[in-house]
């Protein structure tokens, strides 16, 4: 099978092995760090000789047993649940991962959108988003080198780079021009009938199908059609006369189209110079909403004291997870196959996969719903940018006295 066939899927499962041979390698480097990290000794010596801790409550938190973790979890519940700041982090979390669930769905967005093929859709997706991902990682640690911020200025910096970044997931706007096919957008040329329907008095007699496309063009009126079948094509010419298996130059004599004379392969050029426009818009939306992450990762280490760090983890991914991760596919999914115009009918009449898109009607709706989404998020992230204490005086000295070894912010407790 050709990659370029609608119906072609490729390689996979070279997703999961390449990934999950990597994964296994390096897990025996991470099996070769010590207990306790060296900056984490200076962390602990700081805390010691600033009467935060001692080395007695620090030997008892890591020799505790099952029942005085059991005992301690009620306390730490409710002091996380109660904590306003972390619980809008949280949740405005949740809708970044019901949005990024998108991604899944992005490389056939990217081949309805710009007619690109399926075998090379998956390189440029990929490495744009790498790209991407990697200078807006950089950026974001350059700019916390450059100056130390405060948890709650850090917290603003990530609502404000996630609000600025969501204009950028309109770029799929910018597209090739929709083909129109015949029987779906507009009736069959001298049809009778009042609404666009795949089949008409003119391939009555064709027995058609929608098991497989094979799409053909009739370049006098730019309409694209599901195949010869439907266009009603009665006989055609190949490219070399003496050989049957030259392939097929035009179909003639077809009742179902104005020029009665199609070609193989959808009407419409690949638009190269919007495709890049738009990859380029992608990359920079993306670039500025990673730039926020290293400041996002290190207020949820400081949004809550040190003994509930570990639990609040765990409640971030749990709500993620549940609300975030798991609808995903389920949201985008619903909003694909329901701007499906011409569905896959096997010769036994079961429904199969879609072929056709409104893709007016699609665009809309992924991409609306991404914004609205992550402008909801965003909303929450300032909610908890206003929720966060200011810093006590205490907490400014701990903070100016620690630069470097103690902390890069202060605790909320």
């Amino acid at each position: 099978m050709a990659p370029n066939r609608p119906e072609w899927v490729g390689a996979w499962w070279l997703g999961f092995l390449v990934p999950g041979v990597v994964v296994f390698i390096v897990s025996f480097v991470v099996m070769l760090f010590p207990t306790q990290m060296p900056a984490a000794k200076k962390v602990l010596e700081s805390k010691i000789q600033k009467g935060i801790t001692t080395v007695a409550e620090k030997t008892n938190e890591l020799h505790r047993s099952l029942a005085e973790i059991t005992r301690d979890t009620i306390p730490v519940a409710k002091r996380i649940l109660k904590n306003k700041s972390l619980n809008c982090l949280v949740f405005g979390d949740a809708l970044v991962f019901l949005q990024i669930g998108s991604i899944s769905f992005l490389p056939k967005m990217y081949v309805i959108a710009f007619r690109l093929g399926f075998s090379e859709v998956g390189t440029v997706i990929g490495v744009s988003n790498v790209v991407a991902f990697v200078l807006g990682l950089v950026l974001g640690g350059a700019i916390m080198r450059i100056k130390d911020w405060h948890p709650k200025k850090l917290l603003l910096i990530y609502a404000i780079a996630v609000l600025v970044s969501t204009p950028f997931q309109a770029s799929l706007f910018y597209r090739c021009d929709s083909n129109t096919v015949g029987g779906v957008d507009i009736v069959y040329p001298n049809s009778t009938a009042s609404d666009p329907s795949l089949y008409d008095t003119c391939n009555q007699d064709c027995k058609c199908n929608t098991a497989f496309p094979s799409f053909v063009c009739d370049q006098s009126d730019g309409t694209t059609y599901f195949s010869q079948c439907h266009a009603g094509c009665l006989g055609g010419e190949l490219n070399d006369p003496t050989d049957p298996k030259s392939g097929v130059k035009q179909y003639t004599d077809c009742m179902c189209t104005a020029g009665k004379t199609v070609t193989p392969g959808e009407c419409g050029s690949r638009c190269q110079t919007r495709l890049y426009i738009s990859l380029a818009l992608s990359v920079l939306g993306t670039m500025i909403n990673f730039s926020g992450y290293a400041a996002h990762a290190t207020v949820y280490q400081r949004v809550v004291s040190e003994v509930d760090r570990t639990v609040a983890q765990g409640w971030r991914q749990f709500v993620t997870r549940v609300l975030g991760t798991l609808p995903a596919p389920l949201l985008f999914g619903y909003i694909i196959d329901n701007a499906c115009t011409i569905w896959r009918v096997n010769f036994d009449g079961k429904q199969g996969n879609c072929w056709v898109y409104d893709l007016e009607s699609l665009l809309v709706w992924f991409v609306w719903v991404q914004i609205i989404l992550r402008i909801a998020s965003s909303l929450l992230y300032f909610a908890g940018w206003y929720l966060y204490p200011e810093p006590t005086q205490e907490d400014l000295e701990r903070y100016e006295g620690g630069k470097g070894a103690a902390s890069n912010g202060y605790e909320m407790t």
